[in-house]
Protein backbone atom coordinates (compact mmCIF):
# COMPACT_ATOMS: atom_id res chain seq x y z
CA UNK A 1 0.00 0.00 0.00
CA UNK A 2 1.32 3.56 -0.41
CA UNK A 3 1.65 5.90 1.24
CA UNK A 4 -1.01 8.31 -0.23
CA UNK A 5 -4.13 5.22 0.30
CA UNK A 6 -2.76 4.82 3.62
CA UNK A 7 -5.03 7.87 4.34
CA UNK A 8 -8.32 6.01 3.50
CA UNK A 9 -7.98 4.54 6.97
CA UNK A 10 -10.27 6.38 9.52
CA UNK A 11 -12.65 8.20 10.04
CA UNK A 12 -12.88 8.71 5.92
CA UNK A 13 -13.83 4.79 5.60
CA UNK A 14 -17.07 4.70 7.95
CA UNK A 15 -19.76 6.11 4.77
CA UNK A 16 -18.38 2.47 3.45
CA UNK A 17 -19.67 0.60 6.21
CA UNK A 18 -23.49 0.53 7.53
CA UNK A 19 -22.91 2.26 11.41
CA UNK A 20 -24.80 5.35 11.96
CA UNK A 21 -22.81 8.34 11.73
CA UNK A 22 -22.89 9.86 15.10
CA UNK A 23 -22.09 6.27 16.57
CA UNK A 24 -18.13 5.83 18.14
CA UNK A 25 -17.56 1.92 17.34
CA UNK A 26 -14.89 0.62 19.28
CA UNK A 27 -16.16 -2.30 19.76
CA UNK A 28 -15.47 -4.41 16.87
CA UNK A 29 -14.31 -7.50 18.37
CA UNK A 30 -17.85 -8.57 19.30
CA UNK A 31 -20.12 -8.61 16.69
CA UNK A 32 -18.13 -7.02 13.62
CA UNK A 33 -19.29 -4.73 11.03
CA UNK A 34 -19.45 -5.22 6.84
CA UNK A 35 -18.64 -3.24 4.06
CA UNK A 36 -21.91 -1.77 2.04
CA UNK A 37 -20.02 -3.29 -1.03
CA UNK A 38 -20.89 -6.77 0.01
CA UNK A 39 -24.44 -5.90 0.01
CA UNK A 40 -24.99 -6.48 -3.82
CA UNK A 41 -23.35 -9.85 -3.96
CA UNK A 42 -25.19 -11.13 -0.45
CA UNK A 43 -28.86 -9.82 -2.15
CA UNK A 44 -27.44 -11.89 -5.31
CA UNK A 45 -27.19 -15.24 -3.64
CA UNK A 46 -30.29 -14.43 -2.17
CA UNK A 47 -32.43 -14.01 -4.99
CA UNK A 48 -30.59 -16.93 -6.97
CA UNK A 49 -32.38 -18.99 -3.59
CA UNK A 50 -35.70 -17.48 -4.22
CA UNK A 51 -36.13 -17.32 -8.01
CA UNK A 52 -35.36 -21.09 -8.32
CA UNK A 53 -35.02 -22.61 -4.68
CA UNK A 54 -34.59 -26.51 -5.72
CA UNK A 55 -31.87 -25.60 -8.74
CA UNK A 56 -30.21 -23.33 -6.39
CA UNK A 57 -30.08 -25.87 -3.02
CA UNK A 58 -29.45 -29.14 -4.89
CA UNK A 59 -27.14 -28.17 -7.88
CA UNK A 60 -25.91 -24.45 -7.43
CA UNK A 61 -24.93 -23.95 -3.93
CA UNK A 62 -21.97 -26.30 -3.56
CA UNK A 63 -19.88 -24.96 -6.59
CA UNK A 64 -20.50 -21.19 -4.58
CA UNK A 65 -19.75 -22.98 -1.16
CA UNK A 66 -16.19 -24.82 -2.31
CA UNK A 67 -15.19 -21.72 -4.75
CA UNK A 68 -15.35 -19.33 -1.39
CA UNK A 69 -13.77 -22.29 0.44
CA UNK A 70 -10.95 -22.71 -1.70
CA UNK A 71 -10.19 -19.18 -0.99
CA UNK A 72 -10.42 -18.94 2.84
CA UNK A 73 -8.31 -22.44 3.15
CA UNK A 74 -5.69 -20.42 1.00
CA UNK A 75 -5.73 -17.64 3.28
CA UNK A 76 -5.26 -19.50 6.62
CA UNK A 77 -3.20 -22.70 4.96
CA UNK A 78 -5.30 -25.50 4.83
CA UNK A 79 -6.46 -28.35 2.86
CA UNK A 80 -10.37 -27.24 1.49
CA UNK A 81 -11.06 -30.41 2.65
CA UNK A 82 -10.47 -30.31 6.16
CA UNK A 83 -12.78 -27.15 6.70
CA UNK A 84 -16.77 -26.77 6.89
CA UNK A 85 -18.60 -23.76 7.34
CA UNK A 86 -20.46 -23.11 10.48
CA UNK A 87 -23.05 -20.58 11.86
CA UNK A 88 -20.68 -19.38 14.24
CA UNK A 89 -18.20 -20.51 16.70
CA UNK A 90 -20.14 -21.49 19.76
CA UNK A 91 -21.80 -24.42 16.84
CA UNK A 92 -18.15 -25.56 16.30
CA UNK A 93 -17.22 -25.30 19.99
CA UNK A 94 -20.92 -27.07 20.55
CA UNK A 95 -20.40 -29.66 17.81
CA UNK A 96 -16.73 -30.63 18.97
CA UNK A 97 -16.85 -30.75 22.38
CA UNK A 98 -20.69 -32.96 22.64
CA UNK A 99 -19.58 -35.30 20.03
CA UNK A 100 -15.83 -35.73 21.19
CA UNK A 101 -15.92 -39.49 21.85
CA UNK A 102 -14.82 -39.12 25.87
CA UNK A 103 -15.22 -41.45 28.29
CA UNK A 104 -16.49 -41.37 32.15
CA UNK A 105 -13.73 -39.52 33.61
CA UNK A 106 -11.80 -38.47 31.00
CA UNK A 107 -10.23 -34.82 31.78
CA UNK A 108 -10.67 -31.48 29.42
CA UNK A 109 -7.75 -28.82 30.13
CA UNK A 110 -9.06 -24.85 29.61
CA UNK A 111 -8.54 -21.22 30.88
CA UNK A 112 -10.16 -19.20 33.64
CA UNK A 113 -10.40 -16.53 30.77
CA UNK A 114 -12.31 -18.89 28.35
CA UNK A 115 -15.31 -17.57 26.70
CA UNK A 116 -18.32 -18.12 29.11
CA UNK A 117 -19.87 -20.18 26.27
CA UNK A 118 -16.82 -22.63 26.94
CA UNK A 119 -17.37 -22.85 30.82
CA UNK A 120 -20.92 -23.55 30.09
CA UNK A 121 -20.89 -25.96 27.85
CA UNK A 122 -18.10 -28.05 29.75
CA UNK A 123 -20.22 -27.60 32.59
CA UNK A 124 -22.74 -29.30 30.28
CA UNK A 125 -20.80 -32.03 29.96
CA UNK A 126 -19.45 -32.84 32.82
CA UNK A 127 -23.43 -33.31 33.73
CA UNK A 128 -23.96 -35.34 30.73
CA UNK A 129 -20.69 -37.05 29.83
CA UNK A 130 -19.46 -37.15 32.80
CA UNK A 131 -16.07 -35.42 31.96
CA UNK A 132 -14.15 -33.24 34.15
CA UNK A 133 -12.76 -30.12 33.76
CA UNK A 134 -8.97 -29.19 34.73
CA UNK A 135 -8.96 -25.11 34.92
CA UNK A 136 -5.56 -23.55 34.06
CA UNK A 137 -5.89 -19.99 36.39
CA UNK A 138 -4.64 -17.17 34.52
CA UNK A 139 -4.52 -13.43 36.22
CA UNK A 140 -3.28 -10.96 33.45
CA UNK A 141 -0.58 -9.99 32.76
CA UNK A 142 1.30 -12.83 32.35
CA UNK A 143 4.54 -13.50 29.68
CA UNK A 144 3.78 -16.39 27.16
CA UNK A 145 6.31 -18.21 29.22
CA UNK A 146 5.14 -18.03 32.25
CA UNK A 147 1.67 -19.35 30.57
CA UNK A 148 3.42 -22.42 29.41
CA UNK A 149 4.94 -22.94 32.41
CA UNK A 150 2.01 -23.11 34.84
CA UNK A 151 0.05 -25.52 32.26
CA UNK A 152 2.87 -27.88 32.20
CA UNK A 153 2.65 -27.84 35.89
CA UNK A 154 -0.87 -28.45 36.38
CA UNK A 155 -0.60 -31.30 33.53
CA UNK A 156 1.93 -33.00 35.44
CA UNK A 157 -0.26 -32.80 38.71
CA UNK A 158 -3.33 -34.35 37.20
CA UNK A 159 -0.41 -37.06 35.44
CA UNK A 160 -0.07 -38.39 38.81
CA UNK A 161 -3.07 -38.59 39.93
CA UNK A 162 -5.08 -41.83 39.76
CA UNK A 163 -8.47 -40.76 38.11
CA UNK A 164 -9.10 -40.28 34.69
CA UNK A 165 -6.85 -38.25 31.72
CA UNK A 166 -6.56 -35.55 30.16
CA UNK A 167 -8.24 -36.24 26.60
CA UNK A 168 -8.60 -32.90 25.34
CA UNK A 169 -7.56 -28.99 25.95
CA UNK A 170 -9.80 -26.02 25.06
CA UNK A 171 -7.00 -23.01 24.35
CA UNK A 172 -7.69 -19.51 22.96
CA UNK A 173 -6.07 -17.99 20.33
CA UNK A 174 -6.66 -14.30 21.39
CA UNK A 175 -9.14 -14.58 24.33
CA UNK A 176 -12.48 -12.49 24.73
CA UNK A 177 -11.89 -10.76 28.47
CA UNK A 178 -9.42 -9.93 28.35
CA UNK A 179 -8.94 -9.19 24.85
CA UNK A 180 -4.92 -10.72 24.23
CA UNK A 181 -3.58 -12.98 22.46
CA UNK A 182 -2.56 -16.61 23.38
CA UNK A 183 0.68 -18.19 23.19
CA UNK A 184 -1.37 -20.83 20.99
CA UNK A 185 1.16 -22.38 18.51
CA UNK A 186 3.40 -23.01 21.08
CA UNK A 187 0.58 -24.57 23.45
CA UNK A 188 -0.51 -26.86 21.14
CA UNK A 189 3.02 -28.34 20.82
CA UNK A 190 3.19 -28.59 24.46
CA UNK A 191 0.27 -30.55 24.53
CA UNK A 192 1.04 -32.67 21.90
CA UNK A 193 4.45 -34.03 24.56
CA UNK A 194 1.31 -35.48 26.79
CA UNK A 195 -0.66 -36.71 24.06
CA UNK A 196 -3.51 -34.13 24.68
CA UNK A 197 -5.37 -33.18 21.75
CA UNK A 198 -5.74 -29.53 20.99
CA UNK A 199 -9.03 -27.34 20.62
CA UNK A 200 -7.96 -24.09 19.47
CA UNK A 201 -10.78 -21.45 19.55
CA UNK A 202 -10.08 -18.85 17.15
CA UNK A 203 -12.62 -16.72 16.83
CA UNK A 204 -11.32 -13.43 16.81
CA UNK A 205 -8.26 -14.86 14.44
CA UNK A 206 -9.28 -14.71 10.79
CA UNK A 207 -8.56 -11.18 9.62
CA UNK A 208 -7.35 -10.28 12.92
CA UNK A 209 -4.05 -12.17 12.65
CA UNK A 210 -1.96 -14.68 10.16
CA UNK A 211 -3.03 -17.91 9.87
CA UNK A 212 -0.97 -21.11 9.32
CA UNK A 213 -3.14 -23.97 10.55
CA UNK A 214 -0.98 -26.52 8.53
CA UNK A 215 2.26 -25.53 10.65
CA UNK A 216 0.46 -24.76 14.06
CA UNK A 217 -1.61 -28.28 13.61
CA UNK A 218 -4.74 -28.26 15.80
CA UNK A 219 -6.57 -31.25 16.17
CA UNK A 220 -9.56 -28.96 15.74
CA UNK A 221 -9.92 -25.13 15.22
CA UNK A 222 -12.59 -22.34 15.03
CA UNK A 223 -12.80 -19.20 13.72
CA UNK A 224 -15.49 -16.40 12.43
CA UNK A 225 -15.82 -14.54 9.41
CA UNK A 226 -17.70 -11.81 10.67
CA UNK A 227 -16.32 -10.48 13.23
CA UNK A 228 -12.33 -9.56 11.35
CA UNK A 229 -12.54 -10.55 7.92
CA UNK A 230 -16.04 -7.94 6.81
CA UNK A 231 -18.54 -10.72 6.33
CA UNK A 232 -22.04 -10.36 7.28
CA UNK A 233 -23.37 -12.11 10.36
CA UNK A 234 -23.26 -14.95 10.70
CA UNK A 235 -20.07 -16.75 8.77
CA UNK A 236 -17.30 -18.90 10.32
CA UNK A 237 -14.98 -22.20 9.82
CA UNK A 238 -14.78 -25.44 10.99
CA UNK A 239 -11.07 -27.15 10.45
CA UNK A 240 -10.58 -30.17 11.33
CA UNK A 241 -7.64 -32.44 9.95
CA UNK A 242 -8.48 -35.58 8.05
CA UNK A 243 -6.98 -37.71 10.56
CA UNK A 244 -9.84 -36.35 13.22
CA UNK A 245 -12.95 -35.72 10.87
CA UNK A 246 -14.02 -39.25 11.98
CA UNK A 247 -14.21 -38.01 15.46
CA UNK A 248 -16.53 -35.61 15.24
CA UNK A 249 -20.63 -34.48 14.17
CA UNK A 250 -22.48 -31.29 13.41
CA UNK A 251 -25.07 -30.39 16.11
CA UNK A 252 -27.67 -31.19 13.00
CA UNK A 253 -27.42 -34.46 12.54
CA UNK A 254 -28.12 -35.29 8.57
CA UNK A 255 -28.53 -38.20 6.32
CA UNK A 256 -24.95 -38.26 5.77
CA UNK A 257 -24.29 -39.23 8.85
CA UNK A 258 -21.69 -41.79 9.92
CA UNK A 259 -20.83 -43.90 13.07
CA UNK A 260 -17.10 -43.29 14.16
CA UNK A 261 -16.70 -46.87 13.50
CA UNK A 262 -17.83 -46.06 9.39
CA UNK A 263 -15.46 -43.19 9.45
CA UNK A 264 -12.62 -44.65 10.48
CA UNK A 265 -13.12 -47.18 8.08
CA UNK A 266 -14.15 -45.95 4.76
CA UNK A 267 -14.22 -42.41 3.44
CA UNK A 268 -15.37 -39.93 6.08
CA UNK A 269 -18.70 -37.51 5.15
CA UNK A 270 -17.05 -34.76 7.16
CA UNK A 271 -17.98 -31.89 4.75
CA UNK A 272 -21.13 -33.42 3.55
CA UNK A 273 -22.70 -34.04 7.24
CA UNK A 274 -21.41 -30.10 8.39
CA UNK A 275 -22.39 -28.77 4.86
CA UNK A 276 -26.31 -29.34 5.01
CA UNK A 277 -28.00 -28.24 8.46
CA UNK A 278 -30.67 -28.37 6.55
CA UNK A 279 -32.59 -25.19 4.36
CA UNK A 280 -30.84 -22.11 5.73
CA UNK A 281 -29.95 -18.74 3.96
CA UNK A 282 -26.34 -19.85 2.84
CA UNK A 283 -25.66 -16.00 1.31
CA UNK A 284 -23.32 -14.94 4.40
CA UNK A 285 -20.50 -18.28 3.65
CA UNK A 286 -20.66 -16.78 -0.25
CA UNK A 287 -19.65 -13.64 0.79
CA UNK A 288 -16.20 -14.43 1.64
CA UNK A 289 -14.65 -14.38 -1.97
CA UNK A 290 -16.05 -10.47 -1.72
CA UNK A 291 -14.75 -9.70 1.29
CA UNK A 292 -11.93 -10.63 0.61
CA UNK A 293 -11.48 -9.08 -2.49
CA UNK A 294 -12.98 -5.64 -0.69
CA UNK A 295 -9.68 -6.32 1.91
CA UNK A 296 -7.41 -6.52 -1.05
CA UNK A 297 -8.36 -3.08 -2.50
CA UNK A 298 -7.71 -1.64 1.04
CA UNK A 299 -4.32 -2.92 0.66
CA UNK A 300 -4.74 -6.56 1.41
CA UNK A 301 -4.09 -8.33 4.79
CA UNK A 302 -1.10 -7.10 6.13
CA UNK A 303 -1.82 -3.76 5.83
CA UNK A 304 -5.37 -3.94 7.60
CA UNK A 305 -3.75 -5.85 10.87
CA UNK A 306 -1.04 -3.16 10.58
CA UNK A 307 -2.96 0.09 10.80
CA UNK A 308 -5.30 -1.47 13.53
CA UNK A 309 -2.40 -2.89 15.63
CA UNK A 310 -0.81 0.28 15.58
CA UNK A 311 -4.02 2.00 16.44
CA UNK A 312 -4.66 -0.01 19.08
CA UNK A 313 -1.39 1.05 20.56
CA UNK A 314 -1.60 4.10 20.16
CA UNK A 315 -5.14 4.38 21.34
CA UNK A 316 -4.98 2.20 24.04
CA UNK A 317 -1.68 4.49 25.58
CA UNK A 318 -3.60 7.41 25.07
CA UNK A 319 -7.05 6.23 26.74
CA UNK A 320 -4.42 4.88 30.19
CA UNK A 321 -3.03 8.59 30.08
CA UNK A 322 -6.67 9.98 30.24
CA UNK A 323 -7.90 7.12 32.77
CA UNK A 324 -4.44 7.82 34.51
CA UNK A 325 -4.51 4.07 34.66
CA UNK A 326 -2.64 1.37 32.61
CA UNK A 327 -2.21 -0.76 29.48
CA UNK A 328 -2.86 -4.45 30.18
CA UNK A 329 0.66 -5.73 28.52
CA UNK A 330 3.70 -8.13 29.61
CA UNK A 331 7.38 -7.28 29.18
CA UNK A 332 7.63 -8.84 25.85
CA UNK A 333 5.01 -6.90 24.52
CA UNK A 334 3.17 -9.95 23.63
CA UNK A 335 -0.58 -9.37 24.60
CA UNK A 336 -1.98 -6.91 22.61
CA UNK A 337 -3.14 -6.79 18.97
CA UNK A 338 -6.26 -5.04 16.86
CA UNK A 339 -7.87 -5.50 20.53
CA UNK A 340 -5.95 -3.35 23.52
CA UNK A 341 -7.35 -3.11 27.43
CA UNK A 342 -7.42 -0.36 29.31
CA UNK A 343 -7.70 -0.85 33.11
CA UNK A 344 -10.14 1.53 34.61
CA UNK A 345 -9.83 4.17 37.66
CA UNK A 346 -12.64 2.42 39.58
CA UNK A 347 -12.94 1.14 43.15
CA UNK A 348 -15.23 1.28 46.25
CA UNK A 349 -18.55 0.60 44.62
CA UNK A 350 -21.31 -0.52 46.10
CA UNK A 351 -23.25 -2.17 42.98
CA UNK A 352 -23.07 -5.63 42.30
CA UNK A 353 -20.31 -6.66 38.96
CA UNK A 354 -23.37 -7.49 36.60
CA UNK A 355 -24.76 -4.18 37.82
CA UNK A 356 -21.75 -2.47 37.30
CA UNK A 357 -21.04 -4.11 33.63
CA UNK A 358 -24.33 -3.17 32.63
CA UNK A 359 -24.29 0.36 33.60
CA UNK A 360 -21.35 0.68 31.26
CA UNK A 361 -22.69 -0.86 28.64
CA UNK A 362 -26.29 1.77 29.05
CA UNK A 363 -24.30 5.26 29.53
CA UNK A 364 -22.02 4.09 26.97
CA UNK A 365 -24.76 3.15 24.48
CA UNK A 366 -27.22 5.85 25.43
CA UNK A 367 -25.59 8.64 26.78
CA UNK A 368 -22.32 8.82 24.60
CA UNK A 369 -23.10 6.96 21.67
CA UNK A 370 -20.68 5.20 22.05
CA UNK A 371 -19.12 1.03 23.20
CA UNK A 372 -16.39 -0.62 24.41
CA UNK A 373 -16.43 -4.09 26.50
CA UNK A 374 -15.54 -3.58 29.92
CA UNK A 375 -15.06 -6.64 32.31
CA UNK A 376 -13.49 -7.54 35.64
CA UNK A 377 -10.38 -9.34 36.16
CA UNK A 378 -7.99 -10.32 38.65
CA UNK A 379 -10.03 -8.19 40.89
CA UNK A 380 -9.94 -4.91 38.66
CA UNK A 381 -12.30 -3.22 36.25
CA UNK A 382 -11.10 -2.86 32.40
CA UNK A 383 -12.01 -1.34 28.74
CA UNK A 384 -11.48 -3.60 25.75
CA UNK A 385 -11.01 -1.24 22.95
CA UNK A 386 -11.06 -2.68 19.47
CA UNK A 387 -9.07 -0.96 16.73
CA UNK A 388 -10.53 -1.13 13.17
CA UNK A 389 -9.79 0.56 9.54
CA UNK A 390 -13.07 2.84 10.20
CA UNK A 391 -11.89 4.08 13.80
CA UNK A 392 -8.81 7.29 14.33
CA UNK A 393 -6.85 8.36 17.49
CA UNK A 394 -9.18 10.85 18.73
CA UNK A 395 -12.13 8.28 19.51
CA UNK A 396 -10.00 6.52 22.00
CA UNK A 397 -9.40 10.00 23.30
CA UNK A 398 -13.43 10.76 23.60
CA UNK A 399 -14.42 6.86 24.56
CA UNK A 400 -11.83 7.35 27.94
CA UNK A 401 -13.48 10.67 28.51
CA UNK A 402 -16.33 8.90 28.63
CA UNK A 403 -15.43 5.76 30.69
CA UNK A 404 -13.58 8.74 33.03
CA UNK A 405 -17.20 10.29 33.86
CA UNK A 406 -18.97 6.75 34.38
CA UNK A 407 -16.25 5.88 36.72
CA UNK A 408 -16.79 8.86 38.95
CA UNK A 409 -20.51 8.65 38.84
CA UNK A 410 -20.63 4.95 39.87
CA UNK A 411 -18.10 6.04 43.07
CA UNK A 412 -20.31 9.06 43.43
Amino acid sequence: MTKDSQKTFGRAMRSEFFLEPEYTPLNHGAFGAWPRALLPVLHKYQMEAESHPDRWLRRWLYPELDSNRQRLAALIHCHPEEMSFIANASHGLCSILRSFPFNKGDKVLCFSTAFNVTERTLTYMKDTHHCLTVTVELAYPLSDQAILDKTRSIIEEEQAKDNGRIRLAVVDAISSTPGVRFPYEAMVRLLREYDIMSFVDGAHTIGHLPLNLHETDPDFFISTCHKWLFTPRSSAILYVPKRNQHLIQPLVINEFYQSPQEAANSVCNFQAAFDWPGAIDFSNFLCINAALDYRASLGGEEAIQAYCTDLAQKGGQRAAEILGTQVMENEDRTLSTCMINVELPLSNVSKSDHEISQTFVDKLMYDYHALVTVYKHNHRWWARFSAQVYNELDEFEDVAKALAKICKELEA
